[in-house]
């Protein structure tokens, strides 16, 4: 039996505690996106399509790097600027809601890879089919609860019911790929 070094797990608790600040949350689903090779050792995908499938799993860092910016920003103008202020807070919570919501519709896009997979991939990587599916779903799931926190911020409320639908929509999806692909890994083992 293999056993688990302690160091991996003081990194992955520390890993964890890191994310849990201020935009911890998109960190967290940007990690969680991290799972392609799972699906790509079903043997499934020619080398072209291994690049497209990471290619739906690539949000620039840059992106989240912004997100975290915007949060610093905001933190350090003096009250005298509340106008100023609000306005910058209301663009900062609509960019932290962009970017894991981003996240959300590119893993929908990935799930369904996933589903792919295991459904005509080899019937031996089918398990990892499956680890795949459950990943892209957390991901999925922890991405949107980082939409779901910053649009309870939001005043916008046209914007908010277009993300909020844009949301549901994808949850659904997820829901529906995330069904179908597990029946075909439970089918094939």
């Amino acid at each position: 039996m293999d056993t688990i070094e302690p160091s991996a797990v003081l990194d992955g608790c520390s890993n964890l505690i890191a994310a849990i600040r201020a935009g911890g949350g998109s960190r967290s689903s940007w990690r969680g996106r991290r799972w392609p090779g799972l699906v790509t050792a079903a043997g499934l995908f020619d080398s072209v399509e291994q690049r497209t499938f990471r290619h739906v799993l690539e949000l620039p860092r840059e992106a989240l790097e912004d997100h975290l910016r915007s949060y610093a920003t905001i933190a350090s103008r003096p009250d005298a600027e509340r106008a100023a202020r609000v306005a910058a807070l209301q663009a900062a919570y609509r960019h932290a809601t962009e970017v894991p919501l981003e996240t959300v519709e590119r893993c929908v896009e990935a799930l369904e890879l996933a589903r792919q997979a295991a459904e005509h991939g080899n019937r031996g990587a089918s398990t990892d089919c499956g680890v795949a599916v459950l990943l892209a779903e957390a991901s999925i799931r922890g991405a949107s609860l980082n939409v779901r926190v910053n649009l309870a911020s939001l005043k916008d409320e046209a914007y908010r019911a277009l993300a909020e639908a844009r949301l549901e929509a994808e949850l659904a999806q997820a829901q529906t790929i995330g069904h179908e692909a597990m029946a075909l890994v439970e089918g094939r083992i």
